[in-house]
């Protein structure tokens, strides 16, 4: 039977923010097994399918099975996988979390509930009946720009951070300081995560233990060297990688995650397919800078 995740220190390290691969408006299974293998090979911690950049609000029911199912068979147990499951909506939040239960993943990623706007006390009775009926550990998901401006207060975390099932957070709100004040309050079982690529190592030099990576799905062998550099407390040297990577954390955040994302793995020949609508591809100029990024690190000629 698989061993779960007990504690927020199992979180430490590198996670890939996976892309949902699509052919011709499709979920691609072969394609997403590809991906998990990808960071099998790297050694990271796990994947995370059906967050932001997976475009979990644009796939239907059937296809968050069949994601989450293809994805965990990948790893063949040799990384963790969690999934994204947040809504704006209770029930149907501790739903999905079943369904990643079923399905044998190890944790779930629940973000603050968008267009509701709940207040304070809102998030606290969403986040506290999530939880209790949860089979699976719960990483909170910080991430303002994405939910109206709804975010988790830190006292709320500290709080939250006391229930057996929440072990972590993952910070998106670009706010470091917040994340190190995060780390600093809670307890060793308590993992802070970074969301942003570019602030990673400086959330790590103030707490943070490791990151949900987009640019982990191009580079996760050296993204997760930086990540281990981090945790060692080598941030020196750390830092001569996250300079290699400057080109490309500007390019990949020129637009909406993941369009750039999904086109530099295009570029790569990855051939993961287009954005879903709402989103649309991005624009020429963008396109043109994510290629001078991928030249510029090396990637491509």
């Amino acid at each position: 039977m698989k061993k779960g995740i007990s504690s927020g220190k199992e979180l430490h390290g590198t996670w890939t923010a996976l892309v949902t691969p699509f052919y011709r408006d499709r979920v691609n299974p072969g394609k997403l097994s590809e991906l998990v293998t990808m960071a099998v090979e790297a050694k990271l911690t796990g994947v995370v399918p059906l967050g932001s950049t997976g475009e979990s609000a644009s796939l239907e029911p059937h296809e968050r099975e069949a994601v989450i199912s293809r994805a965990v068979e990948a790893t063949s147990g040799k990384v963790r996988v969690m999934v994204g499951a947040g809504t704006n909506n209770t029930s149907r939040t501790i739903a999905n979390i079943r369904q990643a239960a079923d399905l044998e993943a190890d944790a779930v990623l629940v973000v603050s509930p968008y267009y509701n706007k709940p207040t304070t006390e809102g998030l606290k009775q969403h986040f506290l009946t999530v939880a209790d009926a949860s089979p699976l550990p719960i990483v909170l998901y910080h991430i303002p720009s994405r939910t109206g401006g709804t975010g988790i207060p830190v006292d709320l975390v500290i709080k939250l951070s006391e229930h057996p099932r929440i072990i972590g957070i993952k910070e998106a709100g670009g706010d470091f300081y917040r994340s190190g004040e995060i780390a600093r309050r809670t307890g060793d079982d308590f993992c802070v995560l970074s969301g942003d690529d570019p602030l990673t190592l400086a959330m790590m030099s103030v707490g943070a233990a490791g990151v949900i990576s987009v640019i982990a799905n191009i580079s996760p062998v050296k993204f997760n060297r930086m990540i281990s550099l981090c945790l060692a407390g080598k941030f020196k040297q750390a830092l001569a990688l996250h300079n290699e990577f400057s080109p490309l954390f500007n390019a990949l955040s020129l637009e909406t995650n993941p369009g750039p994302i999904r086109e530099a793995m295009n570029i790569l020949r990855m051939q993961v397919g287009k954005v879903r609508p709402p989103l649309a591809p991005v624009t020429t100029a963008t396109r043109k800078a994510i290629r001078l990024a991928l030249k510029e690190y090396g990637k491509i000629e």
